[in-house]
């Protein structure tokens, strides 16, 4: 299991609409991250009957060590 950003766009009955949404997500892969991204924003919009969330790019977060101040 690993981090990743997923950019989200939003299209509107199959055009874009322009706007983007950033998910952090933990999932096993990047195609596992894409689809559960899509799957929680797809509950947040305003008209589910004709807007839906597409997965645009993911990235792995390198999650970097912890420096222990002195």
């Amino acid at each position: 299991m690993g981090f990743y950003e997923v950019l989200l766009g939003i299209d509107r009955a199959a055009a874009d609409t322009g706007r983007r949404l950033t998910m952090l997500v933990r999932e096993r892969d990047p195609l596992s991250a894409a689809i559960e991204a899509e799957r929680l924003a797809d509950r947040e919009l305003n008209d589910p009957g004709v807007e839906y969330t597409h997965a645009m790019k993911v990235t792995p977060v390198i999650q970097p060590a912890i420096a222990l101040a002195a």
